[in-house]
């Protein structure tokens, strides 16, 4: 008996032993595994693997990399990237603080780039948007070109797609990757907008993408992530004068590839609210242009007051949009004020940042003080005709330019926004000739009256 007893406690040393040896084995392996990973991943490493994945001129101060932790995190610093030497005529740059990801190893094994999040502090933007619908950013992300003729000369005349870089949802066929959180932190960015010849200085950027999932294999249903954003916008012309300023809040549905090829193809669409300090230009020429259009209601007596200096945005201080390949498309009414009168962009009023071209349909709605005003300069300026006519005249006119009691103009403009063509949507009554119909019918029903009298 008492030797099964002693038996038993060998037995069971003897597995605690195993147990011990094989936990002490593991971390030592473990430790070994990051201490090797922490040699294989340097700054030098990291520049490399980048440089030979995209076009672009690589610089990182400082990378670490803690496999410890769980899920393992990497941290760089000092980030930059920019044109390489024989592409010196782009002006595209980044630079970036700190950049720090939280990502599992042990999923990569799995064919799954599972992050759980990026943060990225303080970077530094600069791009052109082009006249063909290209920014000069892209070209860094562009396939590298030494890699491809690399690629295709390999393996016998073979070319390897699945390394020559680039950002292909595609290309990574087969491989999951899913993002839990993307920040973007203090950032800033300086854009042209080369066809309309427009710059940008986007500051106090910070935003948060989350909830992304991309799967190659089913990119319609999963290439979806919802957006906070908050970024404060100077818009100056390029010859120097200022359009304006609107500082943004607020929250947006993304798409982040081309769901038919795969290239990298944001859609963003969203509503975000406009602080009271956000105005515009009135020198903006589609204002100062529909402002001109106003002058048609000197046919009804009505004079418009002198453009003020600065637009402002009305009703909800809102704006709805959605950003495609260069296109801003409003989707719900946009409203600005300038001075007595709101100018409302219509929803499917349309913007191309690249080419400069534009839809727009929009009224101009005068506020309810100049609306009475109007009224009553319209009803004085029918004192001439007899007072039978005088009503009808009136009702006339004012069913061509009242919506619920506010005097309202509509007008188009398409062409291009830096010299927009504009004419009216709406019939825009006279009240002189007006006026002259109901007298002529007014002398007419007399005449008839008259000779109706001398007949019998």
């Amino acid at each position: 008996m008492r030797d099964k007893q002693l038996s038993k406690e060998k037995r069971k040393n003897k597995l605690i032993r195993m147990f011990g040896i094989t936990t002490v084995l593991i971390s030592i392996l473990f430790i070994f595994a990051g201490l090797l990973v922490k040699s294989l991943i340097t700054e030098e490493f990291l520049t490399e693997e980048i440089e030979s994945s995209i076009n672009a001129s690589v610089k990182i101060g400082n990378a670490s990399v803690s496999i410890f932790s769980f899920p393992a995190k990497i941290s760089l610093s000092d980030v930059v990237l920019s044109p390489k030497k024989d592409d010196q005529s782009n002006d595209a740059k980044i630079e970036v603080e700190r950049v720090e990801l939280r990502v599992s190893i042990i999923s990569l094994l799995a064919n799954e780039l599972n992050v759980t999040s990026i943060n990225v502090i303080g970077a530094d933007i600069t791009t052109t948007y082009r006249e063909d619908g290209g920014t000069s950013i892209e070209s860094l992300f562009s396939k590298n070109k030494a890699a491809d003729l690399h690629n295709e000369s390999a393996d016998n005349g073979v070319s390897n797609k699945e390394n020559t870089g680039g950002f292909n949802a595609f290309d990574r066929k087969n491989f999951v990757t899913t993002l839990g959180r993307l920040t973007i932190q203090r950032s800033r960015a300086r854009i042209v907008l080369e066809g309309m010849g427009v710059r940008l200085l986007c500051t106090n950027l910070n935003a948060e993408l989350a909830e992304m999932r991309i799967d190659p294999d089913r990119l319609q249903e999963t290439d979806k992530a919802r957006l906070n954003l908050s970024v404060d916008v100077q818009a100056d012309a390029v010859d120097g004068w200022a359009y304006g300023e609107m500082y943004l809040a607020g929250d947006a549905s993304a798409r982040i590839f081309n769901q038919n090829t795969g290239e990298l193809e944001p859609e963003i669409e969203g509503d975000f609210s406009l602080s009271k300090e956000s105005w515009l230009n009135t020198q903006v020429p589609l204002i100062k242009n529909a402002w001109s259009v106003l002058d048609a209601l000197e046919k009804v007596g009505v004079k418009v007051s002198k453009l003020p200096k600065r637009a402002t945005f009305g009703r909800s201080e809102a704006i709805a949009l959605r950003f495609h390949l260069g296109k801003l498309s409003v989707h719900k009414p946009l409203s600005i004020w300038v001075g007595d009168w709101e100018f409302a962009a219509l929803s499917d009023s349309w913007l191309h940042t690249g080419t400069d071209l534009h839809e727009l349909n929009a009224e101009l709605l005068a506020s309810e003080s100049v609306s009475r005003k109007s009224y009553r300069v319209i009803e004085a300026g029918v004192d001439f005709i007899p007072k039978r006519a005088r009503e009808s005249v009136v009702e006339s006119v004012a069913s061509k330019l009242f919506r619920n009691d506010r005097l309202f103009v509509a007008i188009k403009s398409t062409g291009d926004f830096s010299e927009p063509k504009i004419r009216l949507s709406g019939e825009m009554p006279d009240l002189v000739d007006e006026a002259k119909k109901e007298a002529k019918k007014l002398l007419k029903s007399k005449a008839k009256g008259l000779l109706d009298g001398l007949l019998k």
